[in-house]
């Protein structure tokens, strides 16, 4: 990760888990590197994945829908954290009969338009909404970002690696200097970023004001 990340030139990383990093080990190993690195969960929920900083591990089960997000949300304000939804719009579009999205799983209740879609209550209990996404497809990302412009978000980007090959898919561009955890809390609270997409490949393109047509 490390070693990919410099050949990239990325200034930092942050590296989720679905079940968390012993703090520890990590910060230990942080502090070695020429690189930040900062470590966040990303939680299962019943309306899909949270990138969640501040948490140390899961504080609530699957339970029902929206409270499960409603006792995050809870536990997040309590250690001063943040809470971004990962990839909210993966599998939308995988119609005609059903989807395996999280947040519309009936064909027949998936959003016609971004303004629909920014009206789920979701949204309403989550910091930020992540644009880009490295598995994602162009119609997903391009439906992501119609959306937090209609919510007045800037929506982040993330690689979602799962290999070296993937890093720097999905970035989030920032302004300042950012050295840790609280730093990158702060300039996501800021809102001075945005979402980069192909960062990986040398062509950064930046969803900022207008992200490119779909091809």
């Amino acid at each position: 990760l490390v070693s990919t990340a410099h050949q990239l030139g990325l200034s930092g990383v942050m590296v989720t888990e679905h079940d968390g990093w012993p703090r520890y080990d990590f910060d230990a190993f942080a502090r070695e590197q020429d690189l930040v690195l900062v470590r966040a969960l990303e939680l299962y929920t019943p309306l899909g994945h949270v990138i969640t900083m501040g948490l140390d591990g899961h504080v609530v089960g699957y339970g029902e829908d929206l409270e499960t997000i409603r006792r995050l949300r809870d536990e997040v304000d309590r250690v001063g954290g943040f809470m971004i939804l990962a990839h909210p719009f993966r599998f939308l579009f995988d119609l005609p009969n059903y989807t395996q999205n999280m947040l519309y799983r009936d064909a027949d209740k998936v959003p016609q338009s971004a303004d629909e879609a920014a009206q789920h209550p979701v949204f309403e209990l989550v910091d930020e909404v992540e644009v880009v996404n490295g598995g994602g497809t162009p119609r997903e990302t391009r439906f992501a970002y119609d959306v937090v412009n209609v919510l007045g978000r800037n929506g982040t980007g993330g690689s979602d690696a799962h290999s070296a090959a993937g890093l720097g898919k999905g970035t989030t561009s920032f302004v300042g200097d950012i050295r840790h955890e609280r730093d990158l809390i702060d300039a996501i609270r800021s809102g001075e970023f945005h979402a980069v997409q192909d960062f990986h490949v040398g062509r950064p393109v930046p969803y900022a004001k207008e992200p490119p047509a779909p091809s």
